[in-house]
């Protein structure tokens, strides 16, 4: 992996450097004592001037930092399904083989459902027989219900029609009686007019009272008559309008009844349907066929896998990191997976939060836009991600930096001269590094090496501006 902050990394970098830096200070002290030997050797010693020490220098900045850490993979579908049929028996037909491309709900296979078939028939039967059954209950009941409410009705009629004619007579009476008694009055009158001897006159009142009698009985038994007659005129429309609401309601009861038995048939019908369907298997998802385990003939059981299908729309690399690196991935996260010079946008799906106890590592799975035809499953792939960021942070060159036992340090030009400064190195790629502690924005450090530049020395520095080259200015 590149540039993986990790203690083995750093330590390599920390002896390339110093092996570097070692063979120059070998170098300038062999030269330095070459020109000791020579001048000690003449006939006379000559003052020499010390020059300043020309250096390159850069003031030290705020930038970021993004470590990218390449991985390897393995890629495999983003979904897969094991297609385990619900029935069992013999494989009568196949319909796809292994690489094939599938859609939902394409018939995989089928098995012999002859027996299947017979069942379903049986329930129909069933169910038929039950429906006839329940037709001919609920006529039976209807007409028996039917039979009764005619005879109640009938007879509610037929005292309604008693009732009618006894209402009629009674009101003929009092009208005869009425009549009677106004001509009666009238006789009466012409009978005093007429000067008819008293004796005859008194019959007839007499005969007047007594039609006023019998008016006044007549009245009582029209007024009974109409009483009567009314009663049964309410009672008969009662009759026929609850006609046809008990026959509703004994319908019903004896749909609910009779429904009971329907339904136990209906279920076994569609028992039976869905037992039947469960003989044409078929594919839940859109995909390959990377699988296929049954054949013509062969027998397809209810417990193990007849096809394997993967959908390879999208596909699922997996690979390993270690602790460190895991800690600074997340779901979500954007990631670049290249094989053969393709390259392909992924995305982190899963972070695993246990080890593997035999690597020490942790897993990481990504989701990447790629067919199955781009990224063939089990293949393995490059994969690269962002890792570790340092976000406005102390940025320098990494040549500026000199490692030593007692840590890392670097050169910073204070008054003319080279002052030799501590500092708490970060993260850091093949040209810059973060320093966490040690120096501040502004602070000039120099970024070039030389056998003089050493703690106090004097310097003649070229300044260039963060990311730029220098300038030459003397210091």
């Amino acid at each position: 992996m590149k540039n993986e902050w990790i203690l083995s990394d750093c330590i390599n970098n920390i002896r390339s450097v110093m092996m570097k830096k070692k063979s120059c200070i070998v170098m300038s002290l062999m030269l330095s004592a070459s020109m000791l030997f020579t001048a000690c050797g003449g006939k006379e010693t000559a003052q020499e001037t010390v020059d300043a020490v020309l250096v390159d220098a850069q003031a030290a900045g705020r930038d970021n930092l993004v470590l990218s850490n390449e991985f390897v993979g393995t890629v495999s579908p983003e979904e897969s399904v094991y297609v385990i049929p619900m029935a069992q028996g013999k494989v009568t037909e196949t319909f796809f083989e292994v690489g094939d491309e599938v859609q939902a709900g394409d018939v995989l296979f089928k098995i012999d459902d002859s027996g299947a078939q017979i069942q379903l028939q049986q329930a129909q039967l069933t169910y038929a027989n039950a429906k006839n059954q329940a037709d001919s209950a609920l006529t039976t009941q209807q007409e028996s219900a039917n039979m009764q409410l005619d005879m109640s009705v009938s007879q509610a009629e037929t005292a309604y029609v008693q009732a009618q004619v006894a209402w009629k007579n009674a009101k003929d009476a009092v009208d005869e009686l009425e009549d009677a008694i106004e001509k009666l009055k009238k006789q009466i009158k012409q009978m005093k007019a007429s000067g008819v001897d008293e004796a005859t006159i008194a019959e007839a009142q007499k005969t007047l009272k007594t039609l006023k009698e019998q008016e006044e009985q007549a009245e009582m038994g029209y007024n009974v008559a109409q009483t009567a007659y009314d009663t049964a005129t309410k009672a008969y429309e009662t009759a026929k309008a609850s006609k046809s609401l008990t026959q509703g309601a004994v319908l019903n009861d004896t749909k609910e009844q009779l429904g009971t038995s329907l339904q136990l048939a209906q279920l076994g019908v569609d028992s039976a349907e869905l037992a039947l369907s469960y003989y044409s298997v078929t594919t839940p998802i859109s995909g390959r066929v990377i699988g296929k385990s049954v054949e013509v003939n062969g027998m397809a059981a209810a417990t193990s896998p007849a096809y394997t299908i993967a959908a390879e729309d999208t596909m699922t690399v997996t690979f390993q990191v270690s602790e460190s690196i895991m800690n600074t991935l997340s779901k979500g996260q954007s990631v670049t997976v290249e094989r053969n010079g393709a390259e392909f946008d992924g995305t982190i799906t899963e972070v695993g939060n246990a080890v593997n106890m035999q690597t020490g590592l942790f897993q990481i799975k990504a989701s990447v836009k790629a067919t199955g035809e781009q990224l063939p499953s089990g293949v393995s792939v490059s994969i690269s991600s962002d890792t570790y960021t340092a976000e406005n942070e102390i940025i320098i060159p990494y040549d500026a930096v000199y490692f030593e036992n007692e840590g890392a340090y670097v050169y910073i030009v204070k008054d003319g001269h080279a002052v030799k400064t501590y500092v708490t190195a970060g993260i850091f790629d093949d040209t810059r590094i973060q320093i966490t502690e040690g120096i501040a924005e502004g602070d000039i450090v120099v970024t070039s090496w030389s056998p003089r530049l050493i703690d106090g020395v004097e310097v003649d520095a070229k300044i260039a501006e963060s990311g730029t080259e220098a300038e030459s200015v003397a210091q």
